[in-house]
């Protein structure tokens, strides 16, 4: 494979991918940053598209058995490899992560209105669904962990309900081990969310610290969404309905407040584990 080396950090392709930090430029270009080959092998394989991959100079002088595998994988295909020297490499990594390999790629379609489809394909055959809804989530640590909860569960989607968090944000991904592409994701506002559980007729039950019924002495129906609140703020009055099932998780400390991720493992797995195994 034929490979430009760029040595200089003020190379206009460095300067931009390393603008792709920012979730300004992210919106404005339409495009995000894979950190590391094992993140770039997941999203590849849930069809993600791939514009450039940057890789360290000392890395493709010697590459090991993850670089090398993309680099066979990759051949033939519309991206571009580019090989950049340390300094130029250190301009587009984070911090003290010290990443061999950056890609430059293009978002999935995140809107509710296509998650239709994409939540069909990776359903069970069975009628079983279940949903994980993220109201106004602030932190991409959180939801990387979240997304990584969402895969261990089987998980039909996550749906981000007027996100403060942009999903594509390079910490989100990372926390989420690639996680954000195995498992079908939307954002929308809460009315369209709401609304979209509802015309499925999937059942919403919200995550509250009042002394509501705790989680276990809940039923949950084949059609489940799991509601969780923003880190500060918890759940508004919006998620409070008829039609919504607010459920609590008993706490016996003096801190009255769980990890958003937390609270999400906690009750999706209480929902599978009532369901029967297959």
């Amino acid at each position: 494979m034929n490979i430009e080396l760029i040595t200089s950090p003020a190379n206009p392709r460095v300067k931009f991918a390393a603008g792709l930090r920012d979730a300004k430029n992210r919106r404005r270009e339409n495009r995000f940053l894979i950190d590391g080959a094992a993140s770039i092998h997941v999203a590849l394989d849930a069809g993600v598209q791939i514009a450039e991959i940057f890789v360290s100079q000392q890395a493709w002088d010697r590459p090991d058995a993850q670089i090398a595998s993309l680099s066979r994988r990759t051949a033939g295909e519309p991206m571009r490899w580019t090989c950049l020297s340390e300094a130029a490499m250190q301009k587009i990594q984070y911090g003290q992560q010290d990443q061999q390999l950056i890609a430059v790629a293009i978002p999935l379609d995140t809107s509710i209105d296509s998650l239709s489809a994409r939540a069909s394909v990776t359903a069970s055959s069975s009628s079983h669904e279940l949903f994980l809804v993220l109201d106004r989530l602030e932190k991409p640590g959180n939801l990387g962990a979240a997304m990584r909860t969402a895969d261990a569960a089987g998980a039909t989607a996550v749906l981000l309900s007027d996100p403060a968090c942009d999903p594509w944000n390079p910490n989100a991904i990372r926390a989420s081990l690639g996680a954000i592409f195995t498992v079908p994701i939307a954002s929308g506002s809460w009315h369209d969310i709401f609304s979209w559980l509802s015309y499925r007729s999937v059942r919403c039950f919200a995550a509250r610290t009042d002394k509501t019924a705790p989680y276990w002495s809940i039923s949950y129906p084949e059609k489940t969404a799991i509601v969780i609140g923003s880190e500060a703020h918890g759940l508004e009055d919006r998620w409070k309905s008829d039609e919504i099932l607010p459920v609590h998780i008993p706490m016996f400390g003096k801190i009255d407040s769980l990890n958003a991720s937390i609270t999400g493992s906690i009750l999706l797995f209480e929902v599978i584990r009532q369901r029967p195994t297959h």
